[in-house]
This record gives C-alpha cells, structure tokens and sequence, in this order.
C-alpha cells in the first residue's frame, strides 16, 4: 500500500512512475526504462492511497512508481490509472 495523500506536506502538480522497454522500443533501440508524470489526483485510489503499480488508460502500458522500490511495487495490486 503506498502513502496516504494526507502524508504529502507540498502538493506536487504530478507524481514520477517508470515502466519498462516494450519489445518494440528495445528493437528499435530504446530500450531505457521509461519514466512518465501523472497528474497528482489521478495516482490515488478512492481511500486516499498511492496507487504503486498502474496501467495507464491512453497506451495501456503498466507503470510503476518510481518514488518505492521495485519489490514493493511488483507485489502491489494492478489498478487503473486515468490520463486526461
């Protein structure tokens, strides 16, 4: 379970996740793992909690938060994001 939205003492206009290369993107050389902002709101779940691990709703790629290590956000539960 991430952090609660009551924990943040600044609120940032967006929150830093980060997913890894699809097959495509390591064929064509970009084989980074890619970091993506989402807009603040959106990241959080309807009892306030941090969603660790997302599929965003416009490319349907799974996002991890990059502010927990990946051991925390690879067990976390699938949730969906929303982009406008």
């Amino acid at each position: 379970m991430g952090a609660h939205i009551s924990k943040f003492y600044t609120i940032p206009k967006t929150l830093k996740y980060w997913r890894n290369p699809t097959k495509e993107e390591i064929k064509f050389g970009h084989g980074a793992i890619h970091y993506r902002s989402f807009d603040f709101e959106s990241c959080f779940d309807e009892n306030g909690f941090q969603k660790l691990k997302v599929r965003a709703s416009d490319d349907k790629l799974i996002y991890h938060s990059a502010s927990d290590e990946y051991f925390t956000t690879s067990k976390a539960k699938l949730q969906k994001l929303i982009v406008i």
